[in-house]
């Protein structure tokens, strides 16, 4: 059976939805414990499945579509939406919201604040590929024409989660579709609507430096916190992360943990 999405809770809530769009090779199952503990403290949550991971497409654009859609359900009821993106997820995310924003939308709903976890938030025209100087990481094996595996997960995406946990989802993992890192981005989201950068300061993915220079980028609207973590921060320390995202919701600016000079 496919499944298009998880929901976590329902949408007739009084908060906003908070709709997650998630990593490369990560299906939201992945994310479970994140998602879970913001549904337990009243915030509902979409989960969109990627058609990416596990996918061929030759490009991001199926998994922007089905983002959109989320998107587009909430807004058509009248819900506001706090967008929370991980890693590749920032890409598809961004590119989704285009036309979104509460202050484009006539009524009721739509997009208040984008919440990037380690997440890329890149210039329009840019792509994930370009980012990289058109070099896969040394961590990127190809599967076959159409598809990237990940190796070295374990001190890639989870260098400081338990090993136990670890070696569970690194079994989890799906391939990659290699058109989706190739996608130029069409909308810089952090430009226009308010945004939090949450960088995680010991990531073996994206670096941390390369996620403050994201958050620091001309023009953009963001406010930068910082998690003391790896790639999977909603893995190796939950409670703070779903404390942070929780809190980055409702009192944007004031949260002062892990702050770095």
């Amino acid at each position: 059976m496919h499944i298009d999405q998880i929901i976590f809770g329902t949408t007739t809530n009084s908060k906003p939805t908070v709709i997650f769009v998630t990593g490369a090779w990560h299906k939201p199952h992945l994310y479970a414990g994140l998602l879970e503990g913001l549904r337990k403290t009243s915030f509902p949550v979409i989960a969109p499945c990627l058609p990416s991971v596990g996918g061929t497409c030759d490009n991001f654009d199926d998994d922007v579509h089905v983002v959109r859609k989320a998107i587009a359900d909430e807004v058509s009821q009248g819900h506001e939406i706090v967008m929370l993106m991980h890693s590749y997820g920032g890409m598809v995310g961004s590119a989704a919201v285009q036309g979104y924003s509460k202050r484009e939308v006539v009524r009721g709903g739509g997009v208040i604040r984008m919440i990037y976890m380690a997440a890329f938030a890149l210039e329009v025209g840019l792509s994930l590929m370009d980012a990289l100087n058109n070099t896969p990481l040394p961590w990127w094996r190809s599967a076959n024409q159409k598809q990237w595996q990940a190796v070295d997960s374990n001190d890639i995406f989870y260098n400081d989660v338990n090993p136990q946990l670890a070696e569970a989802c690194i079994e989890q993992l799906d391939l990659q579709a290699k058109g989706s890192f190739e996608s130029k981005q069409t909308y810089a989201a952090w430009k226009y609507i308010d945004s939090t950068y949450i960088v995680c300061s010991r990531d073996n993915a994206i670096a941390k430096e390369a996620q403050i220079a994201m958050a620091k980028q001309p023009g953009g609207r963001f406010i930068i916190e910082y998690l003391d973590a790896g790639h999977s921060p909603f893995l190796s320390i939950p409670h703070q992360t779903v404390e942070m995202v929780r809190r980055t919701i409702w009192e944007p600016g004031t949260l002062g943990i892990g702050q770095d000079a």
